[in-house]
């Protein structure tokens, strides 16, 4: 079985190799995933029914086929199921930046500031940027963001922000907010490789982690505006750019709030245990106030939206904004659901079940160090932090899945009931830091290139060394609040 083990095992690097390749050189994910979860599956179902024949497990015929059938069913029906919260969320997410679009606000609050800015260029550049990054710490989706940089690069490019800036600025704060964003952080709480030590490991400092870690991004995207407006010396000249946003819609001030409903509702709950706590017999400080679940947020702050831009003033108006802004805002994450849902295929694939004993087989205590010593593949991760770029193997939502997948094998032991938070810690601020604000093979960040006519090349040179120190800074941030 050892040798089997091996085989399989080098069967696996090679099948892990071949489809970074494949993602890198701008392959489907979701075929990419779909094969290789199919091919784990084959190599893990022959080794467990190869180890139950000679453990005597498998007697019959129908010992073999249940054994098979029961891996099919965990692979390709309970997977995808187990992302049934996730995806959820995920709609209900985007629909709320739709409704934030599409009713008009985020268009009006823009103008707001750029008005309170004044003529100062460098102020606006600053105040649309944080007022973005805190816009996508609620909303999310790839149409809200490309629809809310239909508003501001031609407002930025128009006042004469040079091309780097002004796209550059953008992504970033697009990339801010999603530290903080439930439509993000649920990706992984309801993620098989994750879902098992969320609530133990990583739920109770996470919001302490992701505002400080927002906090962080924020402040070196600060510094990338001054130094590329007033310091850098090969600056990229704008041009003139027609506003070809959503119509201008008569939005009252109390409608800039909705944006923030979800941040609002939870900072009153914070609030109310804050000032209000019950102490038990026993001396314990129990906390009085629940906190909203993530939907019901962002069902509080599509109503509101609706209603405070007067879409809720007659039935016919109410159906056909609500309707266009769901439709709007499933068509937005559309892929990136069917992306999520086979990717659950694979690290169910990849997980204890399935590829885990050939792996555990296969590498026995060699890699041993990595839970040993964390600190040092931490530092490995940070070094190679660019590796997420073109979906490569650091990046969890691209080829990096099967590194994930083999590290968690490793991280949470045979049972697979170590709660260790480390993989949280290796691969949840790439795609953030690394990936939405300097890949070009990202949707948006493409859409933002081709609708200012920016360079991918001179792009990525641009903001890498940028996104690299936020993605060193946050990494180690979450090691020290999660390990330290």
């Amino acid at each position: 079985m050892q040798i089997f083990a091996i085989i399989a095992a080098i069967l696996f690097l090679v099948s892990l190799v071949g489809f970074v390749y494949y993602c890198m050189k701008g392959g489907n994910l979701i075929i990419g995933l779909f094969i290789t979860a199919t091919f784990w599956f084959m190599l893990g179902t022959i080794y467990s029914v190869w180890n139950g024949i000679s453990a005597n497990e498998i007697k019959t015929f129908a010992d073999g086929w249940n054994l098979v059938v029961s891996n099919i069913n965990l692979i390709y029906s309970e997977g995808p199921i187990k992302y049934g919260t996730t995806t959820t969320v995920i709609i209900f997410a985007s629909w709320f930046g739709r409704v934030i679009v599409d009713t008009g606000i985020a268009k009006a609050l823009i103008k707001r500031v750029v008005e309170l800015s004044g003529d100062k260029q460098g102020i606006t550049v600053v105040a649309l940027a944080i007022v973005t990054a805190l816009l996508f710490t609620s909303i999310f989706g790839p149409g809200s963001v490309m629809a809310i940089g239909a508003i501001i690069l031609p407002i930025l490019l128009t006042i004469g922000v040079n091309k780097k800036v002004a796209v550059g600025s953008f992504l970033m704060a697009v990339a801010a907010g999603m530290y903080v964003n439930s439509g993000y952080s649920i990706q992984f709480s309801q993620n098989p490789l994750f879902v098992g030590i969320w609530d133990q490991a990583i739920a109770g400092n996470f919001t302490m982690f992701a505002w400080i870690a927002f906090a962080v991004h924020v402040v070196i995207m600060l510094g990338f505006i001054v130094f590329n407006l007033y310091f850098s010396k090969d600056k990229i000249k704008a041009w003139a750019m027609t506003d070809d946003a959503v119509e201008e819609a008569d939005v009252k001030g109390i409608a800039f709030l909705v944006p923030f409903i979800p941040i609002l509702l939870s900072l009153l709950v914070v609030l109310i245990n804050t000032i209000i706590k019950m102490t038990t017999p026993a001396g314990q400080v129990v906390t009085l106030a629940t906190d909203f679940a993530a939907i019901t947020s962002f069902v509080v702050g599509i109503v509101l939206g609706l209603l405070v831009t007067g879409n809720l003033k007659s039935m016919k108006k109410a159906v056909e904004t609500s309707q266009k802004s769901l439709f709007n805002g499933i068509s937005d994450v559309a892929l990136l659901i069917g992306m999520l849902l086979v990717m659950n295929m694979f690290s169910t694939a990849a997980g204890n079940d399935i590829a885990g004993p050939i792996l555990r087989a296969a590498l026995g205590n060699s890699l041993d160090w990595i839970v040993a010593k964390p600190l040092v593949i931490v530092s490995i991760f940070v070094v190679l932090a660019p590796l997420a770029l073109f979906r490569g193997p650091f990046m969890i939502w691209g080829s990096g899945i099967a590194l994930a997948s083999v590290m968690a094998t490793i991280i949470y032991g045979p049972a697979g009931t170590v709660v260790s938070p480390l993989l949280f810690v290796l691969f949840y601020v790439q795609p953030v830091a690394i990936v939405a604000q300097s890949c070009p093979t990202q949707s948006w960040g493409m859409w933002a290139l081709s609708y200012a006519k920016y360079e991918p090349n001179t792009y990525i040179k641009t903001n890498i060394l940028w996104a690299w120190a936020i993605a060193a800074i946050n990494i180690f941030l979450a090691y020290f609040i999660f390990m330290g």
